[in-house]
């Protein structure tokens, strides 16, 4: 608020003896401010003074309010006496009392250039324009509104200082980005599958269903609520669509393999194996032991079937070999040979390379025998010294898996289109010290330029071709690649 103030000139006849002489004393023009100050500091008298025509000074003095009123706030009215040469005149003008603030909160992020420093006086809404109001920052408020804190300030008003303190707070719950799912019936989901994206001043962010978790067993489109929670509990809720397709993948049975079950012992089908469904939960399953005789040597069938909730089913047959032949006993045996053979300082690759020799040195070759058992082929190799391929792959393996060393069957195929032009062989893929499965045959040829310890597939198809120029059949190597590992080449 600007006051104009005009000191009228007087006009005084002064009557002498020689005449009458007129004095005319000038008039002043002069503008007040309305001042706006910290309470607790009284202005400065001259800055009431906005403006005054002459050129010589104007004496202002501050008549009122008392000091005490400085202290308070609001708005007060001001007397001032302005003081020209030998004239005084008394006007009134106002000023503005305000109180700093205890802090300011702006939201994290907040551009710094849109924090006035009057927004650290209480009341300073309340003052009107033209009011003698300079206000500047002291402390650079520059990158504070990054992240949330409290940070103290110094603000200037009219000469002088206060401090305050800038509050940086998050209000502001996440944004997301959310996106459609599509399921197969039962499979596990999470609220984090449906947030492509998230956005967040204040993370970690906690991302969780809001209200039900979707079933995920009921086929069909299903409205999911997405709630994402910052650390001040700002929460967002998104809605997106869960697809859920029926299912239709069996379950898996792990462990259904041939037994070998020594006459009169007990029988424990169950051991070893289990069921899971397409998500890999644990499912029941049964086994159908009906055609088993365990009092009787021979040969029987058992079947394990399972069925998950969605009504797939699975069914393994395997076969339970009756026989005299004690497990134990053949695992001794093979213990035995392995000592003698096998040093602790040994690579994978030198293990399988003496097993690999003891066998070829020391079991021979001969045909005419009942293919029926691992343990009862092993034991035909370790107590007889003789017999089929079946013997060898049998003796190679128990020795192989006693040593820890990667392996598995590997069966020739036959032609259906040839029927009688073929014969069965079966011998060993191995994987030592994680260099890739290589074949390993330790059935004797009587091709011996063949080295049948680790060969590659290209030298599988080698020895094929080899084998068949000298008379021995043309399909002595070849298997069904989509059955087994990839042979390293």
């Amino acid at each position: 608020m600007r006051i104009k103030i005009i000191i009228i000139s007087t006009l005084l006849v002064i009557a002498a003896a020689v005449g009458i002489y007129f004095v005319t004393i000038p008039t002043i023009y002069a503008t007040l401010n309305s001042v706006a100050t910290l309470s607790g500091h009284r202005p400065l008298p001259q800055q009431f003074l906005a403006f005054c025509d002459t050129s010589e000074a104007v004496t202002v003095t501050i008549l009122s309010p008392h000091d005490s009123v400085w202290h308070q706030n609001g708005r007060f009215d001001v007397t001032l006496e302005l003081t020209y040469g030998r004239r005084t005149v008394i006007k009134n003008t106002t000023a503005h009392i305000l109180l700093p603030v205890d802090y300011k909160k702006v939201e994290v992020g907040t551009p710094v250039d849109t924090i006035a420093p009057r927004a650290f006086l209480h009341g300073s809404d309340a003052v009107a324009n033209g009011v003698l109001f300079e206000t500047q920052m002291i402390t650079p408020l520059a990158g504070l509104t990054d992240t949330t804190g409290r940070h103290q300030v110094e603000v200037y008003l009219n000469g002088t200082t206060f401090l305050s303190t800038l509050y940086i707070v998050d209000t502001t719950p996440p944004a997301a980005t959310v996106t459609y799912v599509t399921i197969p019936m039962g499979a596990d989901i999470s609220p984090t599958d449906f947030v492509l994206e998230y956005f967040d001043a204040s993370p970690p962010v906690d991302i969780a269903f809001a209200g039900e978790i979707p079933d995920v067993f009921l086929p069909g489109q299903h409205t999911v609520d997405i709630a994402l929670a910052d650390r001040y509990h700002n929460t967002a809720t998104y809605s997106a669509i869960l697809t859920v397709e029926p299912n239709t993948i069996p379950p898996r049975i792990v462990g259904a393999q041939d037994i070998q079950l020594v006459l009169d012992s007990p029988a424990m089908f169950r051991r070893g194996v289990s069921a899971y469904d397409a998500f890999g939960r644990p499912l029941d399953f049964t086994v159908d032991v009906s055609d088993v005789d365990v009092d009787t040597l021979g040969e029987y069938q058992i079947t394990y079937h399972a069925v998950d909730c969605c009504g797939n089913s699975t069914s393994v047959t395997v076969q339970v070999f009756v026989v005299d032949v004690d497990p134990e006993d053949v695992r001794e045996r093979a213990a035995a040979v392995l000592d003698r053979i096998l040093r602790e300082d040994m690579t994978q690759v030198q293990q399988a390379q003496a097993i690999f020799n003891w066998i070829t040195a020391n079991v021979g070759y001969a045909a005419g025998f009942e293919h029926r058992t691992v343990y009862e082929s092993a034991n035909q190799a370790l107590v007889h010294r003789r017999g089929d391929c079946f013997v060898f792959y049998s003796i190679s393996e128990l020795l192989l898996t006693m040593a820890g060393i990667p392996n598995m069957r590997i069966d020739r195929l036959l032609d259906p289109q040839r029927p009688g032009e073929q014969s069965r062989h079966v011998w060993n893929l191995i994987n030592p010290d994680e260099l890739g499965w290589h074949h390993f045959d330790t059935t004797p040829l009587i091709v011996r330029q063949i080295d049948r310890f680790m060969f590659t597939q290209t030298q599988a198809e080698q020895f094929t071709r080899i084998i068949h120029a000298e008379g021995q059949g043309r399909d002595y190597f070849t298997f069904d690649p989509d059955l087994y590992p990839e042979v390293v080449r």
